[in-house]
């Protein structure tokens, strides 16, 4: 009997902060819904600039496909450049990219690390030294971006106070497995619902690929933070606090998401990690500072702590069961309807925002493999991103991991 009434405790105590979130989610949705459908509309460029085009990356022959749909952009070929920043240990990777630069020296530049400082934002600080571009467009290794992606995505920069300019990830791997659809929808579900609204109160968060960054603006509050293994985010939230805008653009670039279990969890467990250490690192700037508005602290406390729902998440799913197998007459009892349909409209917030995504990407009959991801995938990765979490809280390191690309195996 004491333990059951310890599980049902701590089922209770966290049921209250979870359905505070479902709520949140709820609303954000509703937002997003009643949103004003105009789209933003920029001014000409008097004069196409300059553009360093940068593919990061790491053993992964998946690039000579990113670099040559990047060598086929609508733009004019004395406009930009091509860098690639290969921190590759494989000696024919490191061969099959340099032998673009070979081809045309002068079109793209390729660098090479014999260390690993810093990672994907160390080896672009290495290249970015040699980049003469006005505005830094970055790809990772597996994006395959279309022709006009490049005078798509300069039009906003027309207005000197923009500082980013992101645009929208597709997934060309999504029906893999249920491992990449469940990747893929929590990406979808960003992209669909969060990032219109971040959009119209000036909160993007540059994603680390598929986005542009104005160099000056860029190297005014210090470049890359190479101690941050979410740099992409960290320096989002700089740039923000100093005032700058930054802009969504609903156009979407293929790419990859994780296809197997490690590579899934890792990458979540980074991106955990790393945002909830920008929170920290910066608290009192995003807290207190002047210049953000109260959205923009709120969205930007919701991006970077948002995953400490993921330990309730877990202690409420373990307490909840172990409630349930220990005899809670009430807790899941199917007679008492209204109460089961009660608790589950009130922890369902992230499955509205989900189908709300479904629906606006004319997919909504996908909704059931989103329902199987959830409660199978999502309770594995609370768990991982729970002990990610108490990482970052107590300052113990995680280390950087790059993603495997399914695809390599094509260019092998």
């Amino acid at each position: 009997m004491v333990s059951q009434d310890i599980a049902l405790f701590i089922y209770n105590l966290t049921l209250l902060p979870i359905i505070f979130f479902s709520v949140l989610f709820i609303i954000l949705t509703i937002m997003n819904i009643f949103l004003d459908k105009k789209k933003e509309k920029f001014r000409e460029l008097k004069e196409l600039p300059f553009i360093t085009v940068q593919v990061p990356t790491y053993n992964d022959p998946i690039a000579e496909r990113c670099i040559r749909h990047c060598m086929e952009f609508d733009y004019p070929k004395n406009k930009y450049e091509i860098l690639i920043a290969d921190d590759s240990t494989s000696i024919d990777t490191q061969n099959l990219l340099a032998k673009f630069a070979d081809d045309d020296p002068e079109f793209i530049k390729y660098f090479h690390r014999d260390n690993r400082q810093g990672f994907k934002a160390g080896a672009l600080k290495n290249s970015m030294k040699f980049a003469k571009g006005e505005f830094i467009v970055i790809f990772d290794a597996d994006w395959i971006p279309g022709k006009s992606f490049l005078k798509k995505i300069v039009r906003p920069f027309s207005d000197p106070k923009v500082a980013i300019v992101q645009t929208r990830q597709g997934f060309y791997n999504k029906h893999s497995n249920l491992i990449t659809r469940f990747a893929s929808y929590l990406m979808m579900i960003y992209h669909t619902v969060v990032m219109p609204i971040n959009n119209r109160i000036n909160c993007v968060f540059f994603c680390g690929t598929a986005g542009a960054i104005r160099k000056s603006t860029f190297e005014k509050i210090g470049g890359w933070n190479l101690n941050s293994i979410t740099e992409d985010s960290d320096l989002s939230v700089n740039l923000l606090l100093k005032g700058y805008k930054t802009i969504y653009l609903d156009f979407e670039t293929p790419s990859e998401v994780p296809a197997t279990f490690e590579s899934f969890i890792k990458q979540q467990m980074r991106w955990c990690y790393g945002n909830t250490r920008v929170f920290i690192d910066n608290a009192s700037n995003i807290l207190i500072k002047k210049g953000l508005s109260l959205k923009q602290r709120l969205m930007i406390l919701f991006i970077t702590l948002g995953n400490v729902a993921a330990p309730l998440v877990f202690f409420m799913t373990i307490a909840g069961f172990s409630t349930w197998f220990l005899g809670e007459p009430t807790l899941f009892n199917l007679n008492d309807i209204i109460t089961l349909v009660t608790r589950i409209l009130l922890t369902a917030g992230f499955l509205v925002m989900g189908a709300i995504a479904l629906y606006k990407r004319n997919i909504l009959r996908e909704f059931p493999c989103l329902l199987l991801s959830v409660f199978t995938m999502g309770i594995v990765l609370a768990v991982a991103n729970s002990i990610a979490f108490f990482k970052a809280v107590s300052n113990k390191q995680l280390s950087w991991f790059c993603t495997a690309k399914e695809a390599n195996d094509e260019f092998v």
